[in-house]
C-alpha cells in the first residue's frame, strides 16, 4: 500500500536491467533503516523487470520507452503528488549503497543546500580528494546525474526535468543548473573575468557498477545545443512540454488522476448574472453568485 507521505523518497529508474535493478531492491531494503518508501520507475522494459519487480513487492510505474527526462519526472511526480517526500533521491539502477545510514545522509545534504549530485571518483571535481558527505560536502563543474538529492522545498522552486532533452543526454545538467540559478545546489564563481558553476557533490554511501549504457552519441551532441539554447528560458518546468505530453504523462498515474487534473471551469466562462436567473433562490439569499458556485453550486451540480 501507498502512503500519502514518507520522510525519504527513493526513485530508481531502469530500462531493460532486469538483474541489476533487482540486485539494488534487495540491497537497499537490507541497508536502509528509515522512513522511506521506494518506486522503480520503469521506462518501457522488455525483458521482464516489471514481472521481477511486481513479484518481490515493488510499486513499479512507468509505461512506454519515452527517454530519461521523462522517466526520472515519473519519481518526481510520484513523490510531489501521491506520496508526499520531504526529500526525494533519484537514482539509477547501477548506483549501489555500501554503508547503513546512505539514505539519510543523501537526505540530509538535500536539506543544508537544497539539492546535490553524486560523482564518481573519476570525475573532475573542485575540493580535494577526500570522502564528500552532507556534513563535508565537495565542490566541482562536473556532475553526472546518476544519483541526485532534492528536497520538496527546492523542488518547487524548479519543477521537473525538461522532456525536449529526449531520450538522453544533459538533462540533469539542465536540472542542476536551475536548481544553481534558484539559489540550491551550488555557487556561481567569478573566475578569470567569467562566471562559473561549481555544485555541491556527494559520493558518500555509494558506489557505481559497471553497465551498459543505451545512450546514443548524437543524442548528446544535439543536446549540448539545446542545454545552450535553454539557458534563459523561466526556471520552472512542468513534467511535460505541451498538452498531448500532458495527457500521456498523467494517463500513466490512471485515468482518475488525469481526470483530477481539469479545473471545474475549464474552457468556459462563468455568467453570474445566468447563474442566479436560472437559480432564483441563489438571487433571493444575497449570495454573490460565483462564491455560491464554488462553495455550494458546484457540489450540488447547478447550471450556470
Amino acid at each position: 500500500m501507498v502512503p500519502k507521505a514518507c520522510e525519504i523518497g527513493i526513485a530508481i529508474t531502469t530500462y531493460n536491467r532486469k538483474e541489476m535493478v533487482c540486485a539494488l531492491v534487495e540491497r537497499i531494503r537490507q541497508i536502509t533503516k528509515e522512513n522511506y518508501f521506494l518506486v522503480v520507475c520503469d521506462d518501457g522494459s522488455t525483458d521482464g523487470t516489471i514481472e521481477a519487480l511486481k513479484r518481490l513487492g515493488v510499486t513499479v510505474i512507468g509505461g512506454s520507452n519515452k527517454g530519461i527526462a521523462w522517466n526520472k519526472n515519473r519519481g518526481l511526480f510520484f513523490f510531489s503528488n501521491i506520496c508526499r517526500a520531504d526529500s526525494i533521491i533519484l537514482m539509477d539502477d547501477d548506483v549501489f549503497p555500501n554503508m547503513f545510514g546512505w539514505a539519510q545522509e543523501w537526505a540530509y545534504g538535500s536539506y543544508r543546500v537544497g539539492h546535490v549530485n553524486y560523482v564518481p571518483h573519476f570525475y573532475d571535481r573542485s575540493s580535494p580528494r577526500r570522502p564528500m558527505t552532507a556534513m563535508n560536502l565537495g565542490v566541482g563543474h562536473m556532475i553526472g546525474g546518476m544519483l541526485l538529492a532534492q528536497n520538496a522545498k527546492a523542488l518547487a522552486s524548479v519543477g521537473y526535468m525538461d522532456t525536449r532533452f529526449g531520450r538522453y543526454g544533459h538533462e540533469h545538467t539542465d536540472f542542476s543548473l536551475r536548481f544553481l540559478r534558484a539559489g540550491f545546489g551550488g555557487v556561481r564563481v567569478l573566475w578569470n573575468g567569467e562566471m562559473h558553476n561549481r555544485f555541491y557533490l556527494m559520493d558518500s554511501g555509494i558506489e557505481l557498477k559497471e553497465a551498459k549504457s543505451s545512450g546514443q552519441k548524437a543524442d548528446l551532441e544535439r543536446n549540448a545545443n539545446l542545454l545552450t539554447a535553454l539557458e534563459k528560458e523561466p526556471i520552472y518546468r512542468s513534467a511535460w512540454n505541451n498538452e498531448e505530453e500532458k495527457r500521456d504523462f498523467l494517463q500513466e498515474f490512471g485515468a482518475g488522476f488525469f481526470e483530477m487534473e481539469a479545473p471545474p471551469l475549464a474552457g468556459t466562462v462563468f455568467n453570474a448574472d445566468s447563474y442566479l436567473s436560472l437559480n432564483p433562490d441563489i438571487s433571493h439569499s444575497g449570495w454573490d453568485g460565483f462564491a455560491h458556485y464554488i462553495e455550494h453550486g458546484l457540489r450540488e451540480n447547478r447550471k450556470f
